[in-house]
């Protein structure tokens, strides 16, 4: 029996997605997945079982060093500013692309984390979120260290950054930017638009090798 007209549930707005809206930023991961993809289809391997070669290169993946990586957080950090411009004028703002990026929580690594272990596990976004955020709030003190010590190491990036961008004149009149409280693991819904437009990406990385 089908459903009910009228009776869309929550998805709904999803169907009426604004084409206008810029494409999110594709993460480092994503580019590092497309470049396994033309690796292996240069090799005359196209993957025919994606998610068993998604698991392999996100092996691969955690096993890169940071030199490694590189390549692909250059790619990233590229598109993310193509995205924020984009996002600027969409929204009738405006933006000094040369300000420098907030930088990520510990909580916000630790889901970058999250979501490569749970990749193309067919976990629905809400629900990885919920997990992500549960699991956070079940880590002992030591184990959130790691990602403690990566977010510490971020902020001093930023702030030295920021002093520097300030000094020469960046920020408005000089005085420092009001910062805008970052999300607790509860507050999803910036993370929950980012996971849907990351699906796209992948999507995008599948009609780029066919």
């Amino acid at each position: 029996m089908g459903r009910p007209k009228g009776a869309l549930g929550k998805n709904s707005k999803r169907k009426a997605k604004d084409l206008n809206k810029p494409k999110r930023a594709t993460s480092a991961y994503f580019y590092f997945l497309a470049h396994c993809r033309k690796e292996a289809a240069k090799a005359g391997k196209p993957p025919t079982k994606i998610a068993q070669f998604t698991k392999e290169c996100s092996e691969k993946w955690k096993a890169l060093t940071p030199e490694n990586k590189k390549p692909f957080d250059a790619s990233a950090a590229e598109d993310k500013k193509r995205y924020d411009e984009q996002m600027a004028a969409y929204k009738g703002k405006t933006i000094d692309p040369n300000k420098p990026k907030r930088p990520p929580t510990a909580y916000f690594l630790f889901l970058a984390d999250f979501r490569i272990r749970m990749a193309n596990k067919g976990i629905e976004h809400k629900e990885l979120l919920k997990m992500a955020g549960e699991e956070w709030r079940g880590l002992s003190n030591e184990d959130k260290k790691p990602y403690e010590k990566r977010a510490l190491e971020e902020s001093k990036k930023y702030e030295i950054a920021m002093t520097e961008y300030r000094r020469t004149g960046g920020g408005p009149g000089g005085a420092p930017a009001a910062k805008k409280p970052r999300p607790e693991p509860e507050e999803e819904e910036e993370d929950e638009e980012e996971d849907d437009d990351e699906e796209e990406d992948d999507d995008e990385d599948d009609d780029d090798d066919e």
